[in-house]
């Protein structure tokens, strides 16, 4: 039966697509003759299929031999090769339907107050946003997702990995099993919400802009130095949603004063400053187990349990801005307090008070997630060059008590270690916690328009890349086991890596990224018709130096209010390493049709 909520999701899009269908181009619609009140609208629909499978849990058997074979061997021992991906899927299958509406609402409320308000107030105006997202591979996907066929066998041949493993553990899979479908339904596919509310109101040269709204900072694309305000949203598809879309937004207070000219040198300066009052981080819900988007960790089997907790909401985030132009280049020198995206993560014991805690010595660990405050000290710099038709820009940022995993020495952890012996809390849980380090990030862009006549003589091609670099200080290296089998804790990410008996993926010291957009627009006529669509195929690539190739092309067809996108991510990665060796099983191929107003 079609779930209730999916209904009422997919009602509201056809609802809106109707006012949408009132235009004929892409713009907003004015709702009354002075022009005061305006509605955009943006509304979509997409599937993303797998290209590729997962990297599974289990060891090759599939279905009911499987599971037979599991069930009458008790004494089956660790699988021969290990991934972290959870729920296994396979090449072909569905791993995204999703459903989007935003709609936004401007209403200029200056004309209702002229004859109160003072002549200096030169605006007032509000912006309410309506967001709904709906996920529908839980409710028509493939089994893996929508009928959860495969998660007790998973649960059970991930369990069967433990060095504590006994038969009385399968008795709590049942529960388990409800506690992963129940917590993935509650978070990952219903998102029903007022997005934003604010109000504006220009007093001179005073700009002031009060309630949950965005607030971006920087020069970079795709990945965020300056622009770490707000937190992202990734519960929904991760990185393969545009950046702009996956940003939260934060009860604030942000106001601007435009100086102008200052000493005969500066130009056009305006000093920007805001503060927060909210306990909203990004992984809170983020993607629980279950989800295809979800951290590769493997299966949620309740040893290790997972306690997120939010910042209060007292504790103020905020910070400042300087803005001026010096000749040909725009300046910005930004200090501020946030979270970042990354939590903290500290072990203890686990005790029955924990959610999702299962007795019969499943639950062992309980991994205790925060958002400790981050301070972020940073310059950009933006100038354009005519002649060349381009823009270089570039930012510098320090992150000071940035949150990064300092492990354990390499054999302690959970499956390589033996968790009966009596120092494993002191010798395993004691060492691992997310160390406060400072970090150097640095980003070089380079964008252009250029002519190619041969390949388009009516359009320019588009150009953008990216050079980023990021330095971890007091940086912690791993080493091997001594004869004493103690080895140096050491800067990794806790991720089961396939066939490696260690469990973990080195950080880097020094990270070098290179990001490349390449695209160009042609008027298309669709013959036998008199209607012309836009077309603009395009190519987008990220290189890591660690060996890893992200490369993404794609076409979109315009013609407004209509889109039509289609592309292809393929995540070419030799090594299994962060960024984007964590996910090089997700490679997908994504159809999207949306409505812009």
């Amino acid at each position: 039966m079609f779930p209730e909520r999916a209904r009422w999701l997919l009602a509201i899009l056809i609802a809106g697509s109707m006012i949408v269908g009132l235009a004929d181009r892409g713009e907003a619609i004015p709702l009354n003759d002075e022009g005061t009140i305006n509605v955009s609208v943006r509304a979509y629909a997409n599937v993303r299929i797998g290209t590729n499978s997962k990297q599974s849990t289990r060891d090759g058997c599939e279905g009911a031999e499987c599971m037979q074979r599991l069930n009458t061997d008790p004494t089956l021992g660790p699988v021969s090769s290990f991934g972290g991906t959870f729920v296994d899927s396979g090449a072909g299958h569905i791993l995204q339907n999703r459903y989007f509406l935003d709609v936004e609402w401007d209403h200029d409320i200056l004309p209702m107050f002229d004859d109160i308000l003072p002549k200096w107030v030169s605006s007032l105006e509000y912006t309410l946003g309506y967001r709904g997202e709906y996920e529908g591979i839980y409710d028509f996907g493939p089994s893996e997702f929508s009928r959860a066929d495969e998660t007790y066998l998973e649960l059970q041949t991930f369990l069967r990995q433990g060095p504590t493993f006994t038969p009385a553990q399968l008795d709590q899979l049942g529960d388990m099993t409800y506690f992963v479908r129940h917590r993935l339904r509650q978070v990952g596919s219903f998102r029903n919400r007022l997005f934003q509310a604010f109000l504006d109101i220009e007093l001179g040269d005073l700009f002031i802009r009060a309630g949950r709204q965005n607030l971006v900072w920087g020069e970079t694309d795709v990945f965020r130095l300056l622009d770490n305000i707000n937190p992202v949203d990734n519960s929904f598809g991760g990185f393969f949603i545009d950046l702009d879309e996956r940003r939260v937004p934060l009860n604030m207070l942000r106001a601007s004063y435009y100086i102008g000219s200052v000493g005969g040198f500066l130009d056009q300066a305006f000093i920007e400053g805001y503060a927060t009052y909210d306990n909203t981080v990004a992984f809170i819900p983020g993607a629980p187990a279950g989800s295809p988007w979800s951290t590769p960790l493997g299966p949620f089997t309740g040893r290790t349990l997972q306690q997120m907790i939010a910042p209060r909401a007292g504790d103020v985030r905020g910070g400042g801005r300087a803005v001026f132009n010096v000749s040909d280049f725009t300046f910005t020198l930004a200090s501020y307090f946030t979270t970042l995206d990354i939590q903290a993560v500290r072990f203890r014991a686990a005790n029955d008070s924990d959610i999702g805690y299962q007795p019969n010595g499943v639950s062992i660990i309980t991994a205790e997630q925060t958002a400790p405050r981050v301070w972020i000290n940073g310059a950009a710099m933006t100038t354009a060059l005519p002649d060349l038709q381009a823009v270089l820009r570039s930012e510098l940022a320090w992150f000071r008590d940035e949150a990064l995993f300092r492990g354990p020495v390499q054999q302690a952890f959970p499956g390589t270690a033996s968790t009966t012996d009596p120092n494993y809390l002191s010798n395993f849980l004691g060492p691992v916690l997310s160390g406060n380090f400072d970090t150097l990030n640095f980003v070089l862009g380079w964008d252009m328009n250029q002519y190619i006549t041969a390949l388009n003589p009516t359009q320019s091609f588009f150009f953008s890349t990216q050079f980023f670099y990021r330095h971890i200080f007091d940086f912690i290296e791993c080493t091997s086991p001594d004869s004493s089998g103690n080895g140096t804790p050491c800067m990794a990410v806790p991720v089961p890596q396939p066939n490696n008996s260690t469990r973990v993926v080195p950080i880097p010291e020094d990270q070098f990224l290179h990001t490349l957009l390449i695209n160009t627009t042609y008027n298309t006529s669709i013959p036998f018709t008199d209607t012309t669509v836009q077309t603009t195929p395009g190519f987008g690539m990220f290189y890591d130096w660690q060996g890893m190739l992200v490369f993404q092309p794609s076409v979109r067809f315009v013609r407004d209010p209509w889109r039509f996108i289609v592309d292809y991510t393929n995540i070419n990665s030799g090594q299994f390493k962060s960024i984007f060796g964590l996910v090089r099983d997700r490679d997908n191929v994504r159809f999207q049709l949306e409505y812009v107003l």
